[in-house]
């Protein structure tokens, strides 16, 4: 039996002896639990309550507060406190206890009763009056504050605390003319405010505003929740208390935070009070938080709503933000555009559409809202950034790389979604001209983007040190084709001594477990297998791997092939093949809709009509369609008849997992595809790939280049301008063309 076993059941005897009354042998088995482990909250509440029961409440006071340091939202805990401080005589503390309980209370517990009567009947104890000359002196300093004379209405509200060193709104405006010229000595200020009038709110959110504003969002967040406890919930320390949590990077938090604050407006405008919260702007903050949390579609919701009750260039500008992280550029184009007409002397708004333009693949609008927004704000970080981006379209990842510099000169250093877009955009540049060494640093970066975190909630993050022994999971929760690209790599390290496992998605692990690259597979929620004596797992996103290209072990094209279909695959689709022409080609038109390139990647069939049709390949060529997911649309949408084609297989509907599209691609001659993971499946697989790319193709693809250091046995096939697929359609269909000829196959007659 463990130690924590042995201590649970220490516990439940003593509150048996609790119970029974008897006291003294019940607080002796607590204590003997604190000693052994202090952090048992539960111990530290019940010592509390036998003590408060024996009648020795400060001592109870002591141990509940414990408690409450390991769990302060436990309603039990603030109830308890709140029974001793009234038993202490101390109501008013009593009261912020209660209060606290009855916010944090499940629906039904049986206590909130008792609570609450206790809690009405605790008498208001209004503030005194100031003393003195302070009113008169405090009204005075009032009067030069709207004179801009900063110096005389600090003196005189100095007097008037000279008068009355307990006057908060003295106190208060001291605050005020402190946080002005950014003199930590605010913070000081608002707390005398809040500690000679704690019921008031403006104190507490005043001392919260100059925390943030002095870059402390974590103090801020804890004076906020200090007024939630005396005051109760209000909407306007529930808005703050959102804008800190975002501060700190605690999106999900900030989000929860920005709810509670629209609910409790609306029940505070019901009863007629004036809160002082700007509901739009909560409703926005609260978008842009779901849009950190990755929670696209929510957002859009929320910004929607806004947009239709209080219409304006910041709503609009919020729902096109809302549309763009989830990957609707079309959509977004509207409401931006709208805002930029409204304003056109905005630069925020400028930045926007020029991403909304970028992402739409509209590429010369885009350079116009850029222009436009550099020559309102040269400093834009954002704008910069933009005009990185459009340089990555145009395929000039040297300009794209001066650009990312240039924004990250004048963004703040921070670690939020924004400056972590300027670091990945950079780190593209730079791989995209081949530097490993300078660019994955900064495209690693991308784990602080929405929806990047870590696999896996509790295991530390590989150093990146190749070291024997080291017990490495690869994750991975989204990107098919990044998995098994960097796959790869599983296998040299497992040679240099390290356990390597993969955790991620099911509709890979098939294909992963026959191609022995690493010594166990499953999804993220399969328990890890037991580690060695002394070691511990630790975890790396799949693209964190590409920092290996960097060292020695290079761009690892000899490892290739690394993928291998799984035999039972192969049985299932052998001969399926068999009626087809000679010469086999496999096609994939598009990708996944979830990335918001997809547009401008993705050829679809249409374009393809040409290819299928060419005169040189008919009875030459069997085409197989490997397409899935929402482009088998297609099939039903071109003006062509392919379901009576016979020479095309339309194999899609029958693939379960990659491990049915690998037993397909080792049957073919050459695979056709965008850049999906198709390709990096016939890559592993060392199979001929023909890769269409459109001329912002991502960085793994370099530029200008025809081959892949990644995959020896590729081709790739380019736009000469955006939105060229018929050029490269004549290319593929002269290519192929010449290598039937070279493999002197003539048609088929049937």
């Amino acid at each position: 039996m463990t130690d924590t076993f042995q201590t649970d059941d220490l516990v439940r005897y003593a509150v048996g002896l609790h119970k029974a009354g008897k006291h003294e042998a019940a607080e002796a088995i607590y204590r003997q639990v604190l000693t052994r482990d202090p952090g048992r909250g539960d111990a530290a509440h019940l010592l509390g309550m036998l003590l408060a029961q024996t009648g020795r409440l400060k001592e109870a006071e002591s141990h509940i507060r414990q408690a409450l340091t390991r769990f302060d939202a436990m309603a039990d805990l603030h109830a308890s406190l709140g029974l001793v401080l009234a038993d202490l005589e101390r109501l008013e503390d009593a009261a912020a206890s209660w209060r606290r309980a009855l916010a944090l209370a499940a629906p039904g517990t049986p206590w909130v009763r008792e609570v609450a009567a206790r809690l009405a009947a605790v008498p208001a104890v209004p503030a005194p009056p100031p003393q003195g000359d302070a009113v008169a002196l405090l009204a005075l300093a009032r009067q030069r504050l709207r004179t801009d004379d900063l110096g005389a209405a600090e003196a005189l509200c100095r007097e008037a605390l000279a008068a009355d060193g307990t006057y908060a709104d003295a106190w208060n405006m001291l605050g005020v003319l402190a946080l002005q010229v950014r003199d930590e000595a605010a913070v000081e200020h608002f707390a005398a405010a809040v500690r000679h009038a704690p019921q008031n709110v403006a104190h507490h959110s005043n001392q919260a505003v100059a925390l943030y504003q002095l870059g402390r969002p974590a103090e801020a967040a804890e004076v906020i929740n200090n007024a939630l406890t005396v005051i109760g919930a209000r909407a306007s320390l529930l808005a703050q208390l959102g804008d800190a949590r975002f501060a700190q990077g605690d999106s999900f938090a900030a989000a929860a935070a920005y709810r509670l604050a629209l609910d409790y407006l609306a029940q505070e405008q019901a009863r007629g009070m004036v809160s002082g919260v700007d509901a739009p702007r909560v409703q926005g903050n609260l978008a842009r938080a779901l849009c950190a949390c990755g929670l696209a579609r929510d957002a859009v919701a929320v910004a929607q709503a806004r947009a239709a009750a209080v219409p304006g260039v910041d709503a609009w500008r919020d729902l096109a933000i809302a549309l763009l992280a989830a990957y609707d550029p079309e959509a977004a184009l509207a409401p931006i555009l709208r805002a930029v007409e409204a304003a056109p002397e905005r630069a925020d708004l400028r930045v926007t559409a020029a991403a909304a333009c970028i992402d739409a693949n509209r590429v010369d609008e885009a350079a116009v809202h850029v222009a436009a927004a550099l020559d309102l704000d040269p400093h834009s970080a954002e704008a910069h950034a933009n005009q990185g981006f459009l340089a990555l379209r145009r395929g000039d990842p040297v300009a794209a790389e001066s650009c990312f510099r240039t924004a990250l000169d004048h963004h703040p250093p921070t670690r939020d979604a924004n400056i972590a877009v300027l670091h990945q955009g950079l780190g593209m540049a730079l791989l995209q001209q081949g530097d490993v060494v300078g660019g994955a640093p900064h495209f690693a970066w991308r784990r602080h983007m929405p929806g990047l975190g870590q696999g896996l909630a509790d295991v530390p993050a590989w150093d990146g040190v190749v070291r024997s022994g080291t017990h490495l999971v690869v994750t991975a929760t989204r990107g098919h084709g990044d998995v098994m690209q960097f796959i790869r790599y599983a296998r040299p390290l497992r040679a240099a001594g390290m356990r390597v496992v993969f955790r991620g998605m099911d509709i890979l692990l098939d294909l992963l477990a026959a191609s022995d690259l690493v010594e166990d597979v499953g999804t993220l929620r399969d328990p890890l297998p037991s580690p060695w004596p002394g070691h511990q797992w630790m975890q790396a996103d799949c693209v964190a791997l590409l920092s290996l290209a960097g060292t020695g072990l290079g761009w690892a094209a000899d490892t290739v092939p690394y993928l291998a279909p799984p035999a039972d695959a192969v049985a299932r689709w052998a001969g399926v093949l068999d009626t087809l022409p000679t010469v086999r080609v496999a096609l994939s038109w598009a990708g996944s809709t979830l990335f918001p390139y997809h547009r401008h990647r993705a050829p679809r069939l249409a374009p393809l009509l040409p290819l299928l049709t060419d005169a040189r390949l008919a009875g030459r060529v069997g085409w197989v369609s490997v397409q899935t997911d929402d482009g088998r649309r297609d099939l039903e949408t071109v003006d062509l008849p392919l379901a009576v084609r016979e020479d095309l297989l339309d194999v899609g509907d029958g693939l379960r997992s990659f491990a049915d599209t690998a037993a397909i691609l080792a049957q073919v001659d050459v695979v056709i595809t965008l850049d999906t993971a198709v390709a990096h499946l016939a890559g592993g697989l060392g199979r001929p790939l023909w890769l269409m790319l459109d001329t912002g193709s991502e960085w793994r693809w370099l530029t200008r280049r025809t081959d892949s250091p990644w995959y020896p046995t590729a081709t790739l096939f380019r736009q000469a301008r955006p939105g060229d697929w018929p050029g490269v359609v004549a290319a593929l269909a002269d290519a192929l063309s010449a290598h039937v000829g070279a493999s002197g196959v003539g048609p088929l007659h049937r």
